[in-house]
């Protein structure tokens, strides 16, 4: 089509050579011959990225691809459990910078970005990473923090175990694990969201000390940590550190207004929580509880009133796996109702993940999102 600059397009045949020849039949019908600069790309773990690079340098012949394995995707109103999905930008309309690294040392991540990426503070461009198990979050961010300050549009995936044989992510000619991301740049302006939905429970309590390097929580009220949970459930604490089941009751932060959510992935043997997201000392904290209801009404009420949903040209979603959990059976109808809010002309994409790396607006710097669903929002045109 004549005026068209980004195509979206997704497959589900399992074979992944024709997977892609799917994918790309599609995109050639929306772009016709116009040529390919960036396929930003989604695959779950049955597909093989050598084949998706081989073939999609055959059909499309994009200048750069960016892909991510995860075990689900999103792609209009629908989760797509087995598949391929794929957004393509025609040349001229976004220029990229793109890294890679195994190393999770934060002097490394800033010396990549560094190397890589010059500061920016424009609206008009973002960076968006995948951080594979081996990655610290916290050594990631202050990698960031120490190259490229704070007031920048970042955002990221991040994944706490394999969900295949490997965690795999694609920059152009690279395959492997590690953390990967590109800095894009273009005529557009970006804004995001971010659905919630928890409420808390009870009194609350004070994270007193804490392991920041390796994600825990020491003491709550100067006491082991994991106490703060039997004070709540009391005979049924032991059932709880037995069947894991840690990501429905989170800790949260209240920060302006907003409670900041803490994802409990294990109870050690000292009692300490290993956790992700950013605690300090000192914090106010709740144990945070949701329903399917009122995580969907978290959804009805935000983006009922987002403005920004009216023009968007493009929407990423960056969707929590524990959030889906807690959903359980309404999972697809979260997915579907936040496409319906959308206009006709906006393509959406999308993957899962445990973690999201977002922008947060009164701190000025990127922060760590659970049991979230982040949206990445992209307007083209003059601003």
């Amino acid at each position: 089509m004549k005026d068209e600059i980004i195509a979206i397009a997704s497959s589900q045949i399992n074979d992944s050579a024709s997977a892609i020849k799917e994918i790309s039949r599609t995109v050639k019908t929306y772009l016709g011959g116009k040529h390919i600069y960036l396929a930003l790309t989604f695959f779950t773990p049955q597909y093989k990225p050598a084949i998706i690079k081989e073939i999609l340098g055959i059909t499309l012949k994009p200048e750069n691809i960016f892909a991510v394995q995860s075990p689900l995707l999103i792609f209009k109103d629908k989760t797509v459990q087995r598949g391929i999905v794929c957004c393509c930008f025609v040349r001229g309309t976004v220029s990229i910078k793109n890294f890679f690294t195994k190393n999770a040392d934060a002097v490394a991540i800033e010396f990549i970005f560094r190397r890589n990426i010059m500061p920016f503070k424009e609206r008009n461009r973002f960076l968006i990473s995948s951080l594979g198990p081996q990655i610290n979050v916290y050594n990631y961010l202050r990698g960031l923090e120490l190259a490229l300050g704070r007031n920048f549009n970042v955002f990221g995936a991040g994944f706490l175990k394999k969900y295949g044989a490997k965690n795999y992510v694609m920059l152009n000619n690279i395959i492997g694990e590690g953390l990967g991301g590109i800095l894009i740049e273009g005529n557009f302006s970006v804004d995001n969201i971010k659905l919630r939905g928890f409420i808390p429970l009870g009194k609350s309590f004070t994270i007193t000390k804490i392991a920041p390097q390796k994600n825990r929580i020491i003491e709550i009220d100067n006491k082991p940590a994991a106490l703060v949970y039997k004070k709540y459930l009391g005979n049924n604490f032991e059932l709880f550190k037995k069947t894991s089941i840690y990501s429905y009751y989170p800790l949260g932060i209240k920060i302006n207004g907003t409670y900041r959510l803490i994802n409990v992935i294990d109870i050690l043997d000292d009692d300490s929580l290993f956790c992700i997201g950013d605690i300090k000392e000192n914090s106010k904290a709740h144990i945070m509880v949701a329903t399917p209801e009122s995580l969907l009404e978290e959804v009805r009420k935000t983006l009922l009133n987002k403005k920004s949903f009216s023009d968007c040209n493009l929407a990423i979603i960056l969707n929590s796996l524990s959030r889906r959990k807690l959903l359980k059976e309404k999972a697809d109808e979260e997915i579907a109702q936040i496409a319906r809010i959308f206009p006709d002309m906006t393509k959406v994409i999308g993957l899962y993940c445990n973690y999201q790396i977002f922008p947060c607006d009164y701190i000025r710097q990127p922060t760590i999102e659970n049991h979230t669903l982040s949206v990445i929002l992209l307007k083209y045109g003059d601003h």
